[in-house]
């Protein structure tokens, strides 16, 4: 059964995958409207990772909606294709409104360590990367628990622009955002994680961080290539393909399952 599912989600171009059980994380669920879509039943978690450590910046709205829906797309696709070879069994997906946490759920998931800036620290990526997870009620054997990576040098404390992170109170959303939404945020590399919504990140966190350092880039990832082709979406068969020509306000009508 592993073995099948790690046929399916690398035939979808997810490498970055691992999985924990429900009952680990289901105390720890946020409320949401999301919630409801959780099967019933539900017995495992599949936590993937999706990279953003290119020499591209993401700096405008359309762009970080190209990152989201091509990992929309490619979780959608995963989860019919888990659906026909294990018919017997509910998946659904979830990115942004997840009512999982997902740092936490994808260190449980032995994906990487949760560091001092609250972020989740990949060995590949480093922290520059979002989460996305499939909760199924098939029972998956885990791949792990969390890894020990963050030498806690606080420096994304000690850095923090919104004073946001603290050792006794961890990471604070509000003045984060606040930060964020000011004029007193000057970063290049700002940017809405959200359409329509302002929650942005200043991204000190990420830049200050050594661990980050040693990382290189995801330029050839299948992932980045499928989001920064311009007037490209993802396809079914594993790649990409043109658009002619559709542009963006076009692109950001079209319906879920185009």
């Amino acid at each position: 059964m592993t073995g099948m599912l790690s046929l399916i989600m690398n035939a979808n171009n997810l490498f970055d995958f691992g999985v924990c059980s429900y009952d680990n994380i289901v105390d720890k669920l946020i409320e949401c409207e999301n919630k409801k879509r959780i099967p019933p039943h539900a017995e495992s978690v599949i936590c993937v990772v999706f990279p953003t450590n290119v020499d591209v910046v993401f700096d405008e709205p359309n762009e970080v909606f190209r990152l989201r829906r091509v990992a929309s797309q490619m979780l959608e696709l995963t989860c019919i294709a888990l659906r026909k070879a294990f018919s017997e069994y509910k998946f659904e997906w979830f990115l942004d409104d997840s009512p999982l946490p997902d740092v936490t759920t994808a260190s449980l998931c032995g994906l990487g360590a949760i560091g001092d800036s609250g972020l989740l620290l990949t060995p590949q990526y480093g922290s520059f990367c979002f989460i996305g997870s499939i909760i199924t009620d098939l029972i998956i054997p885990e791949t792990g628990d969390e890894t020990s990576q963050c030498i806690h040098c606080k420096k994304c404390i000690n850095l923090c622009p919104a004073g946001a992170l603290s050792e006794q109170n961890g990471f604070d959303k509000a003045k984060c955002v606040k930060y964020a939404s000011s004029c007193d945020c000057k970063n290049s590399h700002t940017f809405l994680l959200r359409q329509g919504a302002a929650v942005k990140g200043c991204n000190t966190c990420r830049e200050v961080c050594p661990y980050n350092s040693k990382i290189g880039t995801a330029n050839d990832h299948p992932f980045i290539k499928a989001a920064t082709v311009p007037g490209s979406i993802y396809t079914s068969d594993g790649g990409y393909k043109p658009m002619g020509g559709l542009g963006q306000d076009k692109f950001r009508k079209l319906p879920d399952d185009f």
